[in-house]
């Protein structure tokens, strides 16, 4: 084979292995979304920071490739490596990447819990307390309002009284 039909060959093969690249490190976003779910505002900024950094890798296998000259051939072989990776290793990888992940995930929460239960514990101890007291000062704080607002009314029944009898000793003067 001539040289220029080798560099024509290692050129679809790198646009092939590409496009199974691209295909795998999307791969790890939607791992990430299924460990993590998070809303359409950050999908949409994962997918465009995913896009620059894909357009980024077509840009330099041209570049150096091709001497920056767009071919379809790239397109298509790169297409094609896309596909065969999707059908063949894409799905198995995520569920056992993102299954494994989420099994940690659990293993460490049930760990985290069975520490934290003697936190809790003493947190719910003290809630009770603190709700026990107040129950048991509810019928003082009860009965103290009730003396203070007996009180206020007394002294606002003087002060209407003293107020009205001023008016009255101005007035027969």
């Amino acid at each position: 084979m001539s040289g220029q039909i080798m560099a024509e060959v290692w050129f679809v093969l790198h646009s092939f292995l590409l496009g199974a690249g691209i295909t795998f490190c999307y791969d790890f976003f939607r791992i990430l979304r299924r460990v993590v779910p998070h809303g359409i505002l950050w999908i949409s900024l994962e997918d465009m920071v995913f896009w620059l950094m894909t357009a980024g890798g077509i840009f330099s296998l041209l570049y150096y490739e091709n001497n920056g000259v767009f071919r379809w051939i790239a397109v298509f072989s790169a297409g094609a490596g896309m596909f065969v990776y999707k059908r063949t290793l894409s799905g198995l990888f995520v569920r056992l990447v993102s299954g494994a992940a989420n099994a940690a995930l659990r293993f460490l929460k049930k760990i985290l819990r069975k520490l934290a239960a003697p936190f809790y514990a003493l947190l719910r101890l003290g809630r009770r307390k603190v709700q026990r007291a107040v129950r048991r000062a509810a019928p003082a704080l009860r009965i103290r309002q009730k003396r203070l607002n007996l009180r206020l009314t007394a002294w606002k029944k003087k002060l209407r009284i003293m107020v009205t009898d001023r008016g009255k000793k101005r007035c027969e003067r």
